[in-house]
């Protein structure tokens, strides 16, 4: 029982970490020293390090904060335009996960070996798009080139020394720029400058939810919250991810206020005693994301996904379609 004990609190640090930087709640000549070192790191690390051979051409999709800035729905959506015209290719970032070797994703992989955005993403594309993983991203790079002519990177917005086809800045449309600092002062990935400079395009990324599905049936938002509203109905909200807030606020636009809300940190696997405690809240029926329905699922929770839909502007998907075009084509 320590053991769980100790994974609940480290848990709890963790978010409370996330939303002091997402608050931007730590100042002071300690703070600020820190992130002068953060930030003078950060920017020479915006670009990675990684090769390709010189027939495949690359999208890089990177995030402005430490999560929730919406990379991986941008992402995915960018790899289903692209694979109407090219033979395209996702590379996860299977973080936290035994990815190992480079493999292709399966939908009905454990999310514990392959990482919950890479789930995520075999699950919206299909057999459209292989989504790859390994672990290290130039393994699954490697590997993937090998029968695609366009990569996805999710998670990296820029590359060196050759620079990717196509880099872009995921920027969410509420909060584009967080809390407007580096860490521990904020939750920016780098300094602004640097991130704008490094890409190709910024994406103020706006979705739209229509409800959440259940055992394969979408509920539309208006239909939950009139249960709700007349007591058939007790929501609880489950999420494993660094920005809730979002989430929460997403829910509260078409009227559902979750009972009870349980976070982890980002990425966070869930403690054992979960389906205990999510059972001891009483709630009818626990809504989560895509990425955070994983962990339920790994567990047996019931719960409902929430939908999220991506729509890509028409200068994107242009810019796109270019990239997707035949090699020899592009050169004439």
């Amino acid at each position: 029982m320590w053991y769980l004990a100790l994974v609940k609190r480290l848990a709890d640090v963790r978010l409370r970490l996330a939303e002091g930087l997402e608050a931007g709640a730590w100042d002071g000549a300690a703070a600020r020293a820190l992130a002068h070192a953060w930030s003078a790191v950060s920017a020479r690390r915006v670009a990675r390090p990684l090769t390709w051979p010189a027939a495949v051409r690359v999208v890089a999709v990177g995030g402005a904060t430490l999560g929730g800035s919406g990379k991986t729905p941008l992402a995915i959506a960018c790899a289903r335009e692209l694979a109407a015209h090219a033979r395209v290719a996702f590379i996860a970032h299977g973080y936290r996960a035994r990815a190992g070797a480079p493999r292709v994703v399966r939908p009905d992989d454990p999310v514990a070996d392959v990482g919950d955005e890479a789930l995520v993403a075999a699950r919206s594309l299909g057999r459209d798009v292989p989504v790859v993983v390994a672990g290290a991203r130039q393994a699954a790079i490697d590997h993937a080139a090998r029968f695609a002519d366009v990569l996805v990177l999710d998670g990296v917005l820029q590359t060196s020394p050759r620079r990717a086809s196509l880099s872009l800045l995921a920027l969410d449309a509420a909060s584009p720029w967080g809390s407007g600092a580096v860490p521990p002062r904020g939750d920016l990935r780098a300094p602004v400058a640097s991130l704008v400079s490094a890409c190709d395009r910024v994406v103020h990324l706006e979705t739209f939810s229509r409800g959440a599905y259940h055992e394969g049936h979408l509920l539309e938002w208006a239909a939950l919250a009139s249960r709700a509203s007349r007591g058939h109905l007790r929501f609880g909200l489950f999420v494993a991810l660094a920005r809730p807030g979002r989430v929460v606020s997403t829910l509260a636009r078409h009227g559902i206020l979750p009972a009870h809300v349980v976070a982890l940190g980002d990425h966070a696997p869930p403690p054992r005693d979960l389906p205990r405690r999510l059972a001891d809240l009483g709630c009818d029926l626990w809504l989560a994301t895509a990425k955070c329905a994983t962990r339920l699922e790994a567990l047996g929770i019931p719960h409902a996904t929430i939908a999220y839909d991506v729509h890509l502007s028409t200068p994107l998907r242009r810019a796109l379609s270019a990239l997707s075009a035949p090699v020899a084509a592009r050169v004439l």
